[in-house]
């Protein structure tokens, strides 16, 4: 299941935009956990992920493991904050998830950069934060 949905990510993300994505994988996630109750804990999440990632056949990047990372967290009922940030010197820039103080993604320099979007957790009723 993780790796066809880091596929799905992927393409997503290349074709819809970020917004978009994030839009369908919260009404996809929504649907699915009424349809079946979902509770791992974090930590075998985090493992699936990592398993997940390896089979991908796809240049992955930190933006669709972050989409799969949220995606899969507030399913589970852990609420996700997908966040991406940027720094100008140098230029760069990573995605990462936040879920109870704990950071999902590979931790980069995330001090260093400046949040420029965040999607909320599911259940917050938050929105697009930009």
């Amino acid at each position: 299941m993780y790796l066809i949905l880091y596929i799905l990510s992927f393409l997503c993300t290349k074709f819809l935009g970020i917004e978009r994505t994030t839009k369908f994988f919260k009404a996809m996630g929504l649907f699915f956990r009424r349809l079946k109750h979902f509770n791992d804990p974090p930590e075998v999440l985090e493992q699936r992920l990592a398993r997940g990632l390896e089979r991908v056949p796809l240049a992955a990047k930190c933006l669709d493991q972050a989409v799969v990372a949220w995606y899969v967290l507030n399913l589970h009922g852990h609420p996700g904050i997908l966040r991406i940030g940027i720094s100008l010197t140098p230029l760069e820039s990573h995605a990462w998830v936040v879920s109870n103080q704990k950071i999902f993604v590979d931790t980069y320099n995330i001090p260093d950069l400046t949040v420029v979007a965040e999607y909320g957790a599911w259940d917050s009723g938050s929105e697009i934060n930009l």
